[in-house]
């Protein structure tokens, strides 16, 4: 009853997981620059175009590994996906502002729901 609608969500998650690395590391942006595959050096939008395309490639390459990611999602168990979403989520999330403390009050107790239901099934 809850496996599928978890799966479903799992599955999205690892491929937001995968395209936003994957676009994190092809491209920055700011209002009035783009810096390229981890370039150092501020760029136009014709320079940039590559890299756009890129992340289209990036993203019909994801949709032909579904069936690999499929077996990977009902292969973890329910309360482990939901735990490594909290986590992955949180991790993400401190990961991609700029000089944010991954041990602030409020990630610990993230951190904390995402390992108590990580671990839970070892607990039964």
């Amino acid at each position: 009853m809850v496996s599928q609608p978890t799966a479903e969500i799992f599955s999205a998650f690892v491929y937001g997981v995968a395209a936003m690395i994957g676009g994190g590391i092809l491209f920055e942006g700011g209002k009035r620059y783009v810096k390229t595959a981890g370039s150092n050096l501020f760029k136009g939008k014709i320079e940039a175009l590559p890299f756009f395309f890129s992340v289209l490639v990036l993203g019909w390459i994801l949709k032909y590994l579904d069936p690999a990611v499929s077996v990977f999602v009902y292969s973890i168990p329910v309360l482990q996906r939901l735990g490594i979403m909290v986590l992955g989520t949180m991790l993400l999330f401190n990961y991609s502002v700029d000089n944010f403390r991954y041990t602030d009050p409020k990630s610990i107790a993230v951190y904390a729901v995402g390992v108590a239901l990580v671990l839970s099934p070892t607990f039964g």
